[in-house]
């Protein structure tokens, strides 16, 4: 059976307004989305510290101030005020779904918190903060009081809120239903559903083929998560931390799955061949209508360190790979994919055209590499930065040996 990891993720974000306080460099190494957050490393264990006594300071106020546009981008603003100019403090939002899973600790939540998701520490308010936009759902934003030495005072303050699901717009709606997805060489049939009004997707059957050779592994107990946006019209491909499960192939070693972008690095100071980029949240690829009915999916650019090299290009590919926790070896379900160029090095046209018929995507609960089914399973949701697509950096690639 599959052991599900659910991740408290809850990032604290960047400010974009200055007010009265002073932002502290982060401090500790983000784990938001997985064990070893996006450094593809396992994680390092806190060093203990003893249990403050829980204090909810009513003078501290945190606020859900609705959604903002920044810079042209749909944005969720918090709001912090009344903290001392020498208070410091980590704000996390997290979902009533995620929240829950604590069981009412709310100290195993702070302890979470500045354990492994703590990007940034404030000092005083005002502080208005950006975030990515929200799904709906009820909402909780946390000011998590810390000392001089950035361990946990106890004090904290908290505000609860909804957010209302949008009126799905008519390009929007124009991506859901089934699709096949070909480079001329593999194809995959998909079908895309609605997750979050304008704004996410859930799409299932990708690495999934009909009369597919023995060696390849059907990717149909997952779906991954694709991204609207409204700006352009078009849809998103990006890389994601799937979950986190125990593989009957590698007796028993627990396995983080994820779906992400593949490079193929042609360079002079670093073994030539594909690597991976296991950096999150980073655009893959995107569709994009070319009119008259035709779509294309195209890779996104991708700017990435390869051990003392730079390579700058498009993605090769974008696969669900997963890497072993406790030794951070990588592997690929297939290895072979969807490829957006050929053999020559130039772009395949790889095209998404609207099936007419249903979708070959297998919905049953068969137990793979020690995995069970991932359909219909809510994801716990923790507030994010606010970032850019320019702003979205990937650290570093992996050899896959």
């Amino acid at each position: 059976m599959k052991l599900y990891r659910y991740l408290m993720a809850a990032v604290v974000m960047a400010a974009l307004f200055t007010g009265c306080r002073t932002r502290v460099e982060p401090y500790y190494p983000s784990g938001n989305q997985r064990p070893g957050g996006n450094s593809g490393q396992p994680s390092t264990p806190s060093t203990p510290q003893t249990d403050p006594e829980l204090k909810e300071n009513t003078t501290w106020q945190i606020s859900y101030e609705g959604r903002k546009i920044v810079e042209g981008a749909y944005t969720e603003e918090i709001q912090v005020n009344n903290i001392p100019i020498t208070q410091q403090y980590l704000v996390s939002v997290i979902n009533k779904a995620n929240y829950a899973t604590y069981g009412g600790d709310l100290l195993a939540f702070f302890k979470n918190e500045l354990a492994n998701n703590s990007d940034y520490v404030y000092v005083g308010a005002p502080e208005v903060i950006q975030f990515s936009r929200f799904r709906h759902g009820t909402w909780f934003a946390f000011v998590i009081g810390l000392d001089a030495d950035k361990k946990l005072t106890g004090e904290y303050a908290y505000c609860k809120f909804s957010v209302e699901e949008e009126t799905p717009s008519e390009e929007y709606l124009s991506w859901l239903g089934d699709w096949t997805v070909s480079d001329g060489h593999i194809s995959y049939d998909i079908q895309i559903e609605q997750e979050e009004s304008n704004q996410v997707y859930r799409l299932y059957g990708w690495e999934v083929r009909d009369a597919a050779p023995s060696d390849w592994v059907q990717m149909d107990l997952e779906h991954l998560e694709a991204f609207f946006e409204p700006s352009d019209g078009r849809l998103y491909f990006v890389s994601q931390y799937i979950t986190t499960y125990e593989d009957d192939d590698l007796d028993g070693a627990e396995v983080d799955e994820l779906f992400l972008g593949v490079i193929d690095y042609d360079g002079i100071t670093e073994e030539m061949g594909i690597y991976i980029v296991p950096d999150e949240n980073i655009d893959l690829a995107y569709a994009e209508k070319d009119g008259e009915g035709k779509i294309s999916v195209r890779p996104c650019n991708i700017s990435v360190n390869v051990g003392n090299d730079r390579f700058e290009g498009k993605f090769f590919s974008m696969q669900y790979v997963y890497q072993e926790v406790k030794n951070g070896n990588w592997h690929y379900y297939n290895n072979d994919s969807v490829n957006f160029f050929d053999n020559a090095g130039g772009l395949n046209n790889v095209t998404m055209v609207k099936s007419k018929g249903g979708v070959s995507v297998t919905r049953n609960a068969v137990k793979r590499n020690g995995k069970a089914s991932l359909i219909g399973e809510e994801k716990p949701l923790s507030g994010k930065v606010y970032q850019p697509r320019s702003g979205r950096v990937a650290k570093g690639a992996v050899r896959v040996k």
